[in-house]
């Protein structure tokens, strides 16, 4: 192996000596006679690492005398386990002295890498997992169909005894499908159409509030049922008039006498100018009838509204006010539509009713009107009764406008008054006044005054010891009928004295109050109940309605209606209603 080293390196020396001679003779003789430079093109092509032959280079012309030696050939190894990565070997062309030794390029590499084959990596197949999940039966499977017949049954019961019927009369077969059951009705039968507004419930007892009673007033102890029974003949538009019963427990009440013929026109000629009324402003009745939830409802939105207390005396309660009034306008004309028929006046709160009541039971002497309980009031009357202990100045205290009550704070004209508890338990105090025995209002001696004229617009100015501020039924502030009405009349000293009368269940009772003069806030208590009393504002009586506070003990209370009842001194006209302020 070696030997065969030795002879190639020296094939490879005299190559190198017979081809760069010829070079360096080519450049002498090219630099005297001014030959051209041989070519020393990069060959075409890689060559064979190992040549078969040597080339035999031809001399362009006859070399020159002149001998070079040969330079040291450069000897690359050859590879002989890696042939296609041995380093060929290339001829440089000597430039001016160089002795040849390194090849005039750089070897080219190969154009890209070998191509590497990268393992699969796709995950192999365990073959135990499933591709696609099992479908699910979209259908339930189907249950066992009912049998369509009947088991037989036996005649008789194990043992021998006989089952006392014959079992084959039963039906052979099952019916099909069973009879259609006609539905329920979803909503309780509502109102009943073409009567009138009944009024709703009275105030009930207040869950976890002490014996408050479930009627307005309640009823007096040791006294017999009230009447189960409804008085015949209390709709509007009969000609009869209305049967009130007797007081429960009482002897009835002799008949009212005749009105002396004075009285009787009087009352003739009230009974002419009410149905003209009532004929005129039929319409204006049927019409807030027909818009009544419309109104109803905003007026009681802001009255459920926390919090509407602190708006008093902007435009917007400035509006909602009169809106308020007007609908408490409308009931009035609802009021003395209804009540017109009845003629109340000549039925109770009268002088033969006041001579018979069982308080006191002592005629009442009279010369001229036998209606002086019904007589409306006017603020300059209220002055002139009171003097100087009533300041000249009306103050407006309204219930449910000017006076509101919101969880446990009562709210003057926007302003906190107080515990709304704190205040009621006064208010109660103020309708329980201490008295020697139930006060009764009696008229003045009949020198002191004339009674005036039939319609007048003026009221005379009161005499003797005591102030009727008329006769005013009490209603709920969004519908209902009157049934319950109060005679109210003022002494000089503050005692509110009066009656009261269910016209449903005939109870007839005392009332006790008082005035405060400072605040001019009138309330009162029905007979024996003191707990239930009624609150309103003195200058309220001077319009034909006016709102009032029902306080049920100390710990709620409820916003009612007045309705001023007209009398033959004065009948119904124009509904009178407070001046409401712009601004």
């Amino acid at each position: 192996m070696k030997s065969r080293f030795v002879i190639l390196t020296l094939i490879i020396g005299l190559a190198g000596g017979l081809v760069y001679p010829t070079q360096s003779l080519a450049l002498g003789l090219k630099g005297k006679s001014g030959g051209s430079r041989p070519s020393a093109s990069k060959p075409a092509s890689r060559p064979s690492p190992k040549p078969a032959s040597r080339p035999a280079p031809k001399p362009a012309s006859k070399p020159a005398p002149s001998y070079r030696p040969p330079s040291k050939p450069s000897s690359s190894r050859p590879s002989p386990s890696k042939p296609s990565f041995s380093k060929p070997s290339f001829s440089k062309p000597s430039s001016g002295g160089s002795s040849g030794r390194f090849p005039s390029s750089k070897p080219s590499l190969p154009s890209k890498p070998p191509s590497i084959s990268k393992p699969s990596t796709s995950r192999p197949d365990f073959g135990y997992r499933p591709q696609t999940r099992p479908s699910v039966p979209t259908t339930r499977p189907s249950s066992p169909s009912l049998p369509q017949t009947r088991p037989s049954i036996p005649n008789k019961r194990p043992g021998g005894g006989d089952l006392g019927f014959n079992p084959s009369n039963r039906p052979s077969t099952l019916p099909a499908t069973r009879p259609s059951i006609p539905q329920r009705p979803t909503t309780l039968p509502g109102k009943v159409p073409s009567l009138p507004d009944r009024p709703t419930t009275l105030p009930g007892k207040v869950p976890s509030l002490p014996d408050r009673p479930t009627t307005l007033p309640g009823k007096l102890p040791s006294r017999p049922d009230r009447p189960s029974t409804l008085p015949a003949d209390r709709f509007p538009g009969i000609s009869n008039r209305p049967v009130i019963p007797d007081p429960p427990g009482r002897p009835p009440r002799p008949e009212r006498p005749d009105w002396p013929d004075r009285w009787q026109n009087n009352d003739n000629n009230f009974t002419n100018i009410t149905n003209n009324w009532n004929s005129n402003n039929q319409t204006v009745v049927n019409n807030f009838q027909v818009n009544r939830n419309q109104q109803w409802h905003s007026v009681n939105s802001h009255w459920n509204e926390s919090g509407w207390h602190r708006n008093w005396g902007t435009p917007a309660y400035r509006s909602w006010n009169r809106d308020v009034w007007g609908y408490r306008g409308n009931r009035c004309y609802e009021v003395w539509n209804r009540t017109a028929p009845y003629h109340y006046h000549n039925s109770f709160f009268n002088v033969h009713w006041w001579g018979s009541c069982w308080w006191h039971p002592r005629p009442i002497a009279y010369a001229h009107s036998p209606w002086w309980w019904w007589r409306p009031v006017v603020w300059s009357s209220i002055g002139f009764f009171f003097g100087q202990a009533l300041a000249p100045q009306p103050i407006v205290y309204d219930p449910g406008t000017t006076v509101i009550y919101e969880g446990d704070t009562i709210y003057i004209n926007g302003q906190s008054a107080g515990s709304a508890t704190t205040y009621r338990t006064e208010t109660i105090a103020l309708a329980n006044p201490e008295v020697s025995e139930v006060p009764v209002p009696t008229p003045p001696p009949s020198t002191a005054e004339t009674a005036p004229a039939a319609g007048a617009e003026e009221v005379a100015e009161p005499q003797g010891d005591w102030l009727p501020v008329g006769v005013w039924a009490l209603t709920q502030q969004e519908q209902g009928d009157a049934t319950m009405f109060f005679q109210l009349s003022i002494d000089k000293a503050g005692i509110v004295a009066g009656a009261y009368k269910n016209v449903m269940t005939g109870d007839e009772q005392p009332i006790v109050g008082q005035v405060e003069f400072e605040s001019q806030r009138v309330a009162w208590h029905i007979g024996q109940v003191t707990s239930t009393v009624y609150e309103t504002g003195l200058s309220s009586f001077e319009n034909d309605v006016a709102s009032l506070f029902v306080h049920f003990g100390a710990d709620q209370s409820q916003t009612w209606l007045l309705v001023r009842m007209p009398s033959p001194e004065m009948p119904p006209g124009t509904v009178k209603l407070p001046e409401i302020k712009e601004n």
